[in-house]
């Protein structure tokens, strides 16, 4: 049975950089021990931070980008490239700077995707994938190193 850590710190940079610097080590150690690294990203402005502050790692150059699975766990049902939606928020932060596989790259499908506004569909188009990416046999997941989950003023969660 593992512990529980909390950690607490005094401001949302320093929670970014903290954040920051634990994604970059889990995903050096995963990729050390698979060859890969499976991240599914959450949304909001601390997740924006803590994506922006791994640029500035020097630790990030350790990570061969090619051979991250990035997944989304929460998502705005909005058209592509809306302000509004994680993926263009976390693209914006990182990921267009990075040299990722666009086939490891899993956003949910937008609003204005081939499931048009049907949450529905969108939502079993997402779970159809995440479905194939799963180990034959063994899960209906894929596997995943780490999991970011928000949570908001409001006591959201993703």
């Amino acid at each position: 049975m593992s512990k529980t850590l909390v950690v607490v710190v005094p401001d949302a940079d320093i929670l970014a950089a903290t954040v920051a610097s634990r994604l970059v080590a889990r995903i050096v150690d995963a990729q050390a021990e698979r060859g890969s690294a499976s991240v599914v990203l959450t949304g909001g402005r601390i997740a924006g931070k803590v994506l922006h502050t791994v640029k500035d790692l020097p630790a990030a150059a350790a990570i061969d980008w090619s051979r991250v699975d990035l997944w989304w766990g929460d998502e705005r049902f909005l058209p592509a490239g809306d302000p509004d939606r994680n993926e263009t928020q976390a693209r914006a932060a990182l990921l267009d700077a990075l040299p990722l596989d666009p086939a490891r790259v899993h956003p949910m499908p937008p609003s204005d995707g081939p499931d048009g506004n049907d949450p529905e569909a969108a939502a079993a188009r997402y779970a159809a994938e995440l479905a194939a990416a799963a180990r034959p046999g063994h899960a209906t997941l894929p596997h995943f190193d780490v999991l970011l989950l928000g949570v908001g003023e409001g006591g959201h969660v993703a």
